[in-house]
């Protein structure tokens, strides 16, 4: 995974997205195109791909979070998550909510052997509607890696200027 060391972006005015789409323009080649941009000297993306075994349990914690906005994070493969039922979903969206455990686990079946995580988080609309975004504004995180097994996000959500990534803090862990 590489980084792009010559830009530091969090002095550019621009958002995460718009400095995202900078990176692209700068390296229109996308073999050459690093797969994170800097900002204050983190390592930032929108999700992470977790390399993973074929089979295994993957658990979730929310370690921390700040401010009002209801936030989460999503776990999406090639395969499957078996939720407690037996039903199996692709894709699993969990919010941090304080009526429910801060931790979840769930057996999973990946084809290519990835597991993409990302942060989620909904925004109060002016005409009161609520929305649930992910990657947009300055939604990011920078990924802390633990060990092999276990990675640490913190993320900042979209509508934060400037971005915080410690506004949501989660742990994934895998094992076989």
């Amino acid at each position: 995974m590489t980084v792009s060391d010559d830009k530091d972006y969090a002095a550019s005015g621009l958002t995460i997205r718009e400095a995202l789409l900078d990176q692209v323009k700068r390296f229109p080649d996308k073999a050459r195109r690093p797969e994170r941009i800097l900002w204050a000297g983190l390592a930032i993306n929108t999700g992470d791909a977790f390399p993973v075994p074929r089979e295994g349990i993957v658990r979730g914690e929310f370690l921390s979070s700040k401010g009002d906005a209801e936030q989460g994070f999503d776990l999406k493969l090639d395969g499957w998550l078996r939720l407690e039922k037996g039903e199996k979903v692709s894709l699993l969206r969990t919010w941090n909510d304080s009526r429910y455990e801060s931790m979840v686990e769930y057996p999973f079946h990946s084809e290519d052997r990835r597991l993409w995580v990302w942060n989620v988080y909904k925004r109060r609309l002016p005409d009161g509607r609520t929305v649930e975004e992910k990657w947009t504004e300055n939604a990011g995180l920078w990924v802390e890696r633990v060990s092999e097994a276990e990675r640490i996000y913190h993320c900042s959500h979209g509508f934060l200027y400037p971005p915080d990534f410690e506004s949501l803090v989660f742990k994934i862990t895998i094992r076989p």
